[in-house]
């Protein structure tokens, strides 16, 4: 099977056990929402039993994928699809700390923020198509696919229980952001995103952007500037630097490595990202 992006492959690891060999498309370091395809790419997609991709429009090719493969059979699983319309967060809502997810039932999937799987609640929607997607292409190994989604599953309800006590301690709650990753995660357990530096990705902020985002960090005594691991920090340093001496710059990473021993798997790698905040926002 063929996934897009590091964090899925780990949950289609974790319900497909030994059955399953996953290849990951964006390779750990890239950003998925630039990266393209190579032609080996293309032709292992030829050879997938199951492909999984986000949906949401994270990643520019995925809705011409089939065309660029010349396969129309391919069983696909969008993990985005899977989410309830209610629990999604419209595209370009930076200021997410609404924990109801009552966003209204209107438009398509392509309006939606697309980084659900840093919600370990709405991951549990992704594994449970998962679980149903590998049956459906391997009916043999079923009930191992359906007791491997269920021990994780679990292991989701741990992780989420341990990531509100210890988000419940925060003395800080608001942030500014890279770009809208953690919408998700920060509407699920009460902290703000109060705003972004790359409203759209691969659109460096300009001077006059960098200087709003300045004066709102010092309106809301933001003291946390969240940078990502795929992209350059430069712009993140700058709005710190300017901000004044208390605002310091972080690194979290929302997709992970499958070969590093922090971020390997996706408890992990939702831990070593809560570790960092907790030390930025306590």
């Amino acid at each position: 099977m063929a996934v897009d992006i590091v964090p899925l492959a780990q949950i289609c690891r974790s319900v497909g056990g030994e059955w399953v060999e996953v290849e990951v498309l964006v390779p750990p370091g890239a950003s998925p929402h630039s990266y393209e395809l190579s032609s080996d790419q293309m032709k292992s997609l030829e050879r997938a039993d199951l492909l999984v991709l986000v949906g949401l429009g994270l990643i520019p090719w995925e809705e011409e994928i089939f065309t660029k493969i010349g396969r129309e059979g391919l069983p696909l699983i969008e993990a985005g699809q899977q989410i309830p319309a209610g629990e999604l967060i419209p595209a370009g809502e930076e200021h997410a700390g609404d924990k109801t997810g009552e966003h209204g039932e209107e438009g398509s999937h392509g309006d939606y923020d697309p980084h659900v799987w840093l919600d370990p609640i709405l991951a549990e929607y992704i594994v449970e198509a998962v679980r149903d997607g590998l049956s459906r292409v391997d009916p043999e190994h079923a009930s191992a696919y359906r007791d491997n989604a269920a021990s994780f599953l679990e292991e989701l309800a741990t992780l989420h229980a341990e990531i509100a006590r210890r988000t419940a301690s925060f003395s800080r709650r608001e942030f500014i952001a890279f770009h809208s990753s953690w919408n998700y995660f920060a509407r699920r357990y009460g902290l703000l995103q109060v705003g972004v530096i790359e409203e759209r990705p691969g659109k460096e902020p300009s001077a006059g952007e960098i200087a709003e985002l300045v004066e709102l960090a010092r309106e809301r005594k933001v003291r946390a500037v969240f940078a990502e691991e795929q992209f350059s920090s430069r712009a993140a340093e700058a709005v710190a630097e300017e901000s004044g001496g208390e605002v310091r710059v972080w690194k979290l990473d929302p997709l992970g490595d499958l070969g590093h021993p922090e971020k390997g798997d996706y408890c992990g790698l939702m831990r070593y990202n809560l570790s960092i905040m907790e030390e930025a926002l306590r």
